[in-house]
């Protein structure tokens, strides 16, 4: 008995440091967070009021505000769905084991361990109008108009960061599904075989049922990352042009750091993680509902 209270005591002596790491870097900002957005606070002004839930129904019914939602929506989903298709593709030719592909599997991480920073200036640098070389190839091929620029419109603006962002995010998701694919036993596979299962039935039956938990969580953290996402949105566009490729978070930035109001800030980032959570709860209940359908 004595002996069990010291394991539980020296446990708990020894997550103490994060915990109070965690309480201070993410508990204590989120609290501050939540209470500023029902106050009446400006870097501009001397002082600070309470104003309840003032600042929530001024900015929902605000136009732009809504539709920074809508483009967080179609920037979040449209990322995730590409990092997933082209990281899920990749990780079952690279599970093939062809000549070459351990050189792959190395090369692959790069976009991931690149700072977003410094991937979204690489490929502002290769869609630029006159020197950038995806942008120049586009052109000699007769694809785009010669006066063609990624960053004249909200809508190519969008697919530039977004193309930039998947190339990104899709090393995540080959390399935890190729490392969940590697784990599959190879009895399921050689039974399914012999059974005559063709390539697609066995990804459906074997494959799919196996590492489905894994693009599952993955999927939830790129999701948390895209919905967030800032700096290759604040690198390649800025916002623009005309505020169409502006989202939550770019909104959020310029509230707090641009006109200072801290409060305005505060309450759409409150918003924001309200919105991602419910997304999140309703996948997930979703989910289990089409589960428990199937069985």
């Amino acid at each position: 008995m004595l002996l069990n209270r010291k394991n539980r005591m020296t446990a708990y002596l020894l997550i103490l440091p994060a915990a109070a790491m965690l309480a201070i870097f993410v508990l204590y900002p989120m609290i501050l967070n939540v209470s500023l957005s029902f106050k009446d606070y400006s870097m501009l002004k001397t002082t600070t009021k309470n104003v309840g839930l003032k600042n929530y129904v001024t900015l929902l019914s605000d136009k732009r505000v809504w539709e920074a939602v809508q483009r967080t929506f179609v920037w979040t989903f449209i990322n995730v769905a590409g990092a997933l298709i082209i990281g899920l593709g990749a990780a079952l030719l690279l599970s093939n084991g062809f000549k070459g592909s351990n050189l792959i599997k190395a090369i692959v991480l790069i976009p991931w361990v690149l700072p977003s920073v410094i991937t979204g200036y690489i490929w502002s640098l290769m869609l630029q109008e006159d020197a950038g070389v995806i942008t120049y190839i586009l052109k000699i091929l007769g694809l785009v108009a010669p006066d063609f620029s990624w960053f004249r419109t909200g809508p190519l603006s969008m697919a530039a960061a977004i193309m930039a962002n998947i190339w990104r995010a899709f090393p995540f998701f080959t390399l935890m599904i190729f490392a969940k694919i590697n784990t599959i036993p190879s009895d399921h596979i050689e039974a399914a075989m012999l059974e005559g299962a063709n390539s697609i039935q066995l990804f459906r039956h074997v494959t799919f049922p196996f590492i489905r938990p894994t693009v599952y969580t993955c999927t939830y953290l790129c999701f948390i990352w895209s919905f967030n996402a800032f700096d290759i949105l604040k690198v390649m566009t800025n916002g623009g042009p005309a505020e169409m490729t502006t989202t939550m978070s770019i909104m959020v930035q310029r509230e707090a750091f641009q006109f200072f109001e801290i409060s305005n800030a505060s309450t759409m980032s409150v918003i924001m993680f309200v919105l991602m959570i419910s997304v999140i709860v309703i996948f997930t209940l979703a989910s289990r509902l089409v589960r428990r359908v199937k069985k």
